[in-house]
């Protein structure tokens, strides 16, 4: 009798199991909001709204699939969540967010579309949820780069990584294995490298190192995972025209400014607004000043170089700063102080662009972005970088190659309160900490580029208009100005205002009060930074 009972209860319990696993899977929709540029949270709610509103009109029209339950969760970037790895932790603290019945990710950023929700669900619907498996739109590079730290150089056109801003489909499965493997006490991992550069390469790389196809072999033994190309998630809705499968997820190109938006929108802009301060030395002078007279120049009135030594030819400005191989942080300070100096009550300048003697750039483009910022706040604007975003002494900065924008605020807030650990540190990284302590984000705008158009996927490059490209190595600099930033080449360019000659800056001593940079010389130090290379 006594047994019986026993497999009666078996029968219940086991009854109940297969019950409980025929409730409906969980597909969660991530949006990934950055705080800045402020019309990023307006697309946020308005891609939520869609999907919600896409989500109502099933369910009242009896289609809506009754083995899904959708939710929609936007996540506010809080420093660092714009790389997927460094977010993960927070999103699995969120037990109603992400949970055990959660069978399907939908990672979205701000200007990622979802064009058919019913068709996206019946894709999910013929994939297996239980798989370790991601899906995109794949890129690839067309050469050894070193935004990628030279990863896979024997054969880089190989490896695929997902274009972000289209979207990338994750199973539960393997997502929270990521956020396990993340977690703070987690297990070893393989870390390249403590820069985070580009988000979607190193989450792909991070998958591959880390992560067996079989869940129960903790490391990869003939290889990890790869991403999984899906024809329904596109670059853009009209990239690939006679498609058979129609766009299901796909990024929104990012569209240039109408004269309605110009005037009610954004502060008028134009590049007589912003001071141009270019890095250089005396060993460039012939070699790369010229290339920007034939190019930019022509459209940056207000600009100057500044150099170890002056050269009344070009004009130069000399700093008073030795030339060295790397890390450039007093030469950066001093060309700060000087542009001060320099800029004196001229009240049409609003902004002060630093950029490097290789650096290119669309000046008219470079206007338009700024003219969604405010002036008159403490804006911080470039290609974002990261460091030791994991850990809590990592910090944002902008990668000084791509052109560091900064406002004439910010710019006096800077010589008052940063200083360098050493003149040789690594200045764009110096400036990130430093602002950072101080409570300034670094905003990132997308089209500015720390390396050269074959850097980047070509996908990439047709989302956002480019702003910006650095190195002249290896590449037609003239070229790529035509190409690129679409600009025209001139034999001869804005003419130089007089200089008005001031003294050479003096050392920099200041701290930022009890957020000193000397604090953090110590990590500069043991983490290898003082050797950073300008990339």
């Amino acid at each position: 009798m006594h047994t019986r009972i026993c497999v009666l209860l078996g029968l219940l319990c086991l009854a109940s199991f297969c019950c409980g696993s025929n409730e409906p899977g969980e597909v969660l929709l991530v949006i990934a909001c950055p705080q800045y540029p402020k019309h990023a949270s307006i697309e946020c709610s308005a891609l939520s709204h869609s999907v919600l509103e896409q989500q109502r009109a099933l369910k009242l029209a009896g289609i809506f699939p009754e083995d899904f339950v959708l939710k929609v969760y936007v996540m506010h970037e809080l420093f660092n969540y714009w790389t997927l790895l460094d977010a993960l932790p927070h999103l699995r603290a969120q037990a109603r967010v992400l949970g055990a019945r959660t069978e399907w990710i939908i990672w979205c950023q701000h200007h990622t579309r979802v064009s058919s929700l019913r068709g996206l669900l019946e894709q999910l619907r013929h994939q297996d949820s239980r798989e370790l498996a991601f899906y995109g739109h794949a890129l690839y590079d067309a050469e050894a780069t070193i935004i990628h730290h030279f990863s896979n150089y024997k054969d880089p056109q190989r490896f695929p990584y997902p274009m972000l801003s289209s979207g990338v489909v994750f199973t539960g499965a393997l997502l929270r294995r990521l956020a396990d493997l993340v977690a703070p006490g987690g297990q070893n991992i393989t870390l390249h490298s403590d820069f985070s550069i580009d988000a979607s390469h190193e989450l792909a790389r991070f998958i591959f190192d880390n992560v067996s196809p079989d869940p129960h072999i903790s490391t990869p033994i003939s290889g990890g995972i790869l991403l999984k190309s899906a024809s329904y998630i596109c670059p853009t809705p009209t990239s690939v025209p006679n498609r058979k499968l129609p766009c299901l997820l796909h990024a929104q190109p990012e569209e240039p400014l109408t004269l309605g938006q110009r005037r009610n929108g954004c502060e008028h802009t134009t590049g007589s607004h912003i001071y141009f301060a270019i890095k250089t030395c005396a060993k460039f002078h012939k070699e790369r000043i010229p290339i920007i007279e034939r190019t930019w120049a022509a459209d940056a009135r207000n600009r100057r170089y500044y150099s170890d030594v002056a050269d009344v030819g070009i004009p130069t400005i000399g700093t008073g700063i030795p030339n060295v191989q790397a890390g450039h942080c007093a030469k950066t300070m001093a060309i700060l102080q000087l542009s001060l100096k320099d800029i004196g009550e001229q009240l049409d300048i609003r902004w002060l662009m630093l950029v490097d003697d290789d650096t290119l750039l669309s000046v008219p483009r470079v206007s338009a972005l700024l003219c969604r910022h405010n002036a008159t706040e403490l804006a911080y604007l470039g290609q974002r970088y990261g460091y030791r975003l994991h850990a809590p002494d990592g910090f944002n900065y902008h990668t000084g190659g791509a052109g560091i924008v900064l406002s004439l605020p910010l710019v006096r807030l800077i010589v008052q309160r940063c200083s360098c650990p050493s003149a040789s540190a690594p200045d764009d990284m110096i400036l990130g900490y430093c602002l950072q302590a101080l409570g300034v984000p670094a905003i990132h705008a997308a089209g500015m580029h720390q390396a050269r158009p074959q850097d980047y996927a070509g996908e990439l490059l047709q989302l956002h208009a480019p702003l910006t490209f650095h190195k002249f190595w290896n590449t037609d600099p003239e070229h790529t100005y035509r190409r690129w930033l679409g600009g025209s080449l001139v034999n001869r360019s804005a003419p130089l205002a007089a200089h008005k000659e001031q003294p050479a800056a003096g050392p920099l001593h200041m701290t930022m009060g009890r957020h000193s940079l000397a604090a953090g010389v110590g990590l500069l130090q043991e983490t290898g930074l003082g050797k950073h290379l300008d990339l």
